[in-house]
């Protein structure tokens, strides 16, 4: 039996596509070659961060018969290369040397050229006093010293300009001797994949392999639109690799899954109750605030789609992929790169919102629904009005079809104030055996710019967790208000026009019985 292997050489020097996780990137390099019976195609150059149990090979319109793989050091290969700089290395030092013997002799003609013209001068004050003074031989002293200083001077400039570019060439072949040398401990991988297919037909052999030190992190720009009540969401991504191997050129496509994570479901463990005798104590009334987050979903979502820059988005069950729309370059040093993913508009609802026990101002807040077809990952966001940038802080992750908020800053022209005027704690009667807390407090809300606005003004009101305490709210507070009763978040609309000034009272009290205690409050 005969078999004929068609070898098949193919160096793919640099990736065609990079899928890149947050934590890691899945590298695929192409080759296309001439099929025919076991042919072998040879991947070579692979960096060593990529994982030996992690590369796969795939043929359109063939089968893989096998793959191998194995670490090759270059120590031979630049070994040749190493030596041959080395010994350019040691020419230019020995010019070098020439050189600054060379230099040497020119100072030392230096040196004689100055001799000469102090004899030269010598010979000239005797001459000037005899009675017959020689004028010729004064000449020939002075040209003398003249003519060994210039050739001294020439010689020396020469000297030192050869030396200059010595020392540059000696430079150049350190660096490139260092390089080398860095080169000959490297190691990579070099694949080998055995493929059947239909013999004299053209195809494509893919190998695929995971690479880790490579991560990528979203960014966001928000540009709000009050005209039309949108906000134009435009998401980039800084991807970072330090494999060492440079991606030029190559289709990028951004993964939200985190392979890392540990896939395998929790277990229960033994859960035991166990019961300790303590002696009873009297129940203390302490102050404590909460944080209350809501989880929204969207009303109506519209069944417009994104605006035409989005990106491409492959979806793959808990995660997705989102395709960067141009190739990209991301060099393999670590180097952060900073690649534009795509833009999406979305529907906003715009408000003037104020928390004055917090903060003494008014925001532009804007009340968004994701209506991308991916969910927004943490990242920093970077909030545009016409005015400019008015704002960089840290998004949160946002699910698909969720309500989320981007805050267009602080709104110079509403001046907002919070004045305390009642909080004091007396005694209800003897019989009734309670305590009662009172709180009032006042807030001055201004309009110094030239249009109408309505502000969102907030402040919390307590919320009892006790069936004995009570917290009514006085008959003194500006009506219009409304009460959460998860949060307990009063909240109040407030018109304003421009020029005009409005105050808001808001009193309530707390009923609290006696038998608690109240130093904790």
């Amino acid at each position: 039996m005969i078999s004929i292997a068609l070898m098949v050489l193919a160096s793919s020097s640099t990736p065609d596509r990079v899928v890149v996780f947050p934590d890691r990137a899945q590298v695929t390099r192409a080759v296309r070659f001439t099929c025919g019976a076991r042919a072998s195609v040879k991947f070579e150059n692979i960096p060593p961060a990529a994982g030996a149990d992690s590369f796969r090979a795939r043929v359109e319109g063939g089968t893989i018969d096998g793959l191998r793989s194995e670490l090759v050091d270059h120590e031979k290969e630049f070994g040749a290369k190493a030596e041959s700089i080395t010994a350019r290395i040691e020419a230019v030092n020995l010019e070098q040397q020439t050189l600054a013997d060379q230099l040497s002799r020119a100072q030392g003609q230096r040196q004689l050229a100055s001799q000469f013209l102090d004899i030269g001068m010598q010979q000239l004050s005797h001459e000037l006093v005899a009675e017959k003074p020689d004028p010729k031989a004064w000449q020939v002293a002075l040209d003398a010293s003249l003519t060994t200083g210039l050739a001294a001077a020439k010689l020396k400039a020469e000297t030192r300009a050869k030396a200059s570019e010595a020392d540059r060439k000696l430079a150049e072949l350190q660096l490139e001797l260092e390089g080398v040398r860095h080169a000959t401990q490297k190691r990579s991988w070099t694949v080998e994949v055995l493929a059947s297919c239909p013999e004299g037909q053209t195809t494509e052999l893919a190998l695929t392999y995971l690479v880790g030190g490579a991560s990528w992190t979203p960014a966001y720009e928000a540009r709000a639109d009050e005209a039309a009540n949108a906000v134009d969401l435009s998401t980039w991504a800084t991807v970072t690799q330090s494999t060492g191997e440079d991606w030029s050129q190559v289709d990028l496509t951004l993964s939200t899954a985190v392979p890392s994570q540990n896939a395998n479901p929790p277990e229960l463990k033994k859960l035991l109750v166990r019961g300790a005798e303590k002696p009873p104590e009297r129940r203390v009334l302490v102050r404590r605030e909460e944080n209350v987050e809501h989880a929204q979903a969207s009303g109506s979502t519209s069944s417009t789609p994104p605006a035409a820059s989005s990106p491409k988005i492959r979806n793959q069950g808990v995660s997705v992929q989102l395709a960067v729309p141009e190739k990209s370059r991301v060099p393999g040093d670590s180097s952060p790169v900073r690649l534009f993913v795509g833009k999406s508009r979305l529907k906003a609802a715009f408000e003037l919102r104020a928390t004055p026990t917090l903060l003494p101002a008014a925001f532009r807040v804007a009340e968004l629904t994701n209506e991308s077809p991916w969910p927004l990952l943490p990242g920093r966001i970077d909030a545009f009005r016409t005015t400019g940038l008015v704002g960089r802080y840290a998004l949160e992750r946002v699910a698909q079809g969720a309500v989320f908020t981007i805050t267009f800053g602080i709104e110079d022209a509403v001046r907002v104030k919070r004045t305390v005027v009642e909080e004091l704690k007396r005694d209800t009667g003897v019989f009734i055996g309670k305590k009662r807390f009172t709180y009032a407090y006042r807030f001055e809300l201004a309009n110094y710019g030239k249009k109408a606005i309505a502000v969102a003004l907030s402040d919390h009101l307590p919320v009892s967790e006790l069936d004995d305490i009570a917290v009514v709210v006085s008959d003194k507070t500006t009506p219009g208000y409304s009460v959460s009763p998860q949060d307990g978040i009063a909240r109040w609309k407030v018109s304003l026009e421009p020029g005009e000034s409005k105050g808001v009272d808001f009193a309530f009290r707390v009923d609290v019985p006696t038998s608690y205690d109240l130093d904790g409050l």
